[in-house]
């Protein structure tokens, strides 16, 4: 297994699709600094053959984002009365003097932290679907705010973005064969729902919550949809090593769950310790199915995309791939 894009790319979070012009897209975020993820532009990957990879120019920015300067209150942090509830990455981080610290005395500091880095917001994760003749972006910012723009190109410039009525990051879509589509969100816990018709709104009376969580799934972030046969698989950042440096999935005979948490499929961590997390997609390419992914190779930060082929046994699950013989 290698990276396959040169060495100054670094797209990572890598959502794969195969559009109507038999190409495959990767819709992922830009890294381009050594000291924090992400950054405020993405660009898209594209490829005939997986062996020739072809990057955009610039397809989305957060200048495009009418209300990236508006400031958002942290929404994973609504109800938590104690430390246990706090999500899982969250306690990996906090020193063990901390939590000695009545926890309505740390909800404000941690809050406020939060707030500040939002005045240098980044675009996390995104996806991109083809529907009726539109390619339909859908965002988000590192504040957890989520909205969708469009393009008449898989490459973009997407436009016209309109936020949607969630919090989260690393937003997915999925449209089913019936043709309906939809959206799932979430960090910790995910949510999902019907997309209504426009692609750009969503039929907020679908909503189901805790889809996947981090206490039953080991759910961290990033999810991605795919279908294969009758199953549906919901593929995530899988924190059940401690970080979220796998790629883990659940299944399910419906788009909306429930879902049963059936393992990994991926981890990082062997080709780099200095990996934190992972995020990527399964997809069908000329018949065969690949994960992509990323790996930490310029460095924590810095983060390149990745694939490799991908088996399922004779029930359908997905059988773990051994990254060091790829």
């Amino acid at each position: 297994m290698k990276p396959f894009l040169n060495i100054k790319s670094n797209i990572p979070d890598g959502e794969a699709h195969v559009m109507p012009d038999g190409k495959v897209y990767i819709y992922g975020s830009l890294d381009t600094k050594e000291d924090s993820w992400c950054s405020n532009q993405y660009k898209v990957i594209s490829s005939a053959d997986l062996e020739q990879w072809v990057e955009s120019e610039i397809s989305f920015s957060i200048k495009d984002v009418p209300w990236a300067d508006e400031i958002q209150e942290p929404a994973y942090l609504d109800n938590v009365k104690s430390y246990n509830e706090l999500p899982e990455a969250i306690l990996t981080f906090l020193p063990e003097e901390t939590r000695e610290m009545p926890i309505d005395q740390f909800l404000p500091i941690l809050r406020n932290i939060l707030i500040e880095q939002q005045k240098n917001k980044s675009l996390f994760a995104p996806d991109c679907i083809y529907k009726d003749g539109k390619y339909y972006l859908y965002f988000c910012l590192s504040d957890d705010t989520e909205g969708v723009a469009v393009s008449d190109s898989p490459t973009g410039p997407f436009k016209n973005a309109v936020k949607l009525p969630v919090k989260g990051i690393a937003p997915a879509v999925f449209v089913d064969d019936d043709g309906q589509a939809y959206y799932y969100w979430g960090q910790f816990s995910s949510c999902g729902a019907k997309l209504n018709p426009d692609m750009m709104s969503i039929d907020e009376s679908t909503s189901v919550e805790g889809l996947v969580t981090e206490k039953e799934h080991h759910f961290h972030e990033g999810s991605s949809m795919r279908k294969r046969g009758d199953t549906y698989y919901y593929v995530f950042a899988d924190i059940s090593s401690g970080r979220p440096s796998s790629l883990g999935y659940a299944t399910s005979k419906s788009p909306l769950g429930p879902f049963t948490y059936q393992g990994v499929i991926v981890d990082n961590i062997s080709l780099n310790e200095e990996s934190w997390n992972n995020h990527g997609s399964i997809e069908e390419v000329n018949g065969q199915w690949y994960v992509f992914f990323h790996v930490s190779t310029n460095g924590q930060y810095l983060r390149r995309a990745c694939m490799a082929p991908i088996e399922f046994d004779e029930n359908g699950l997905i059988k773990k791939v051994d990254l060091e013989n790829e």
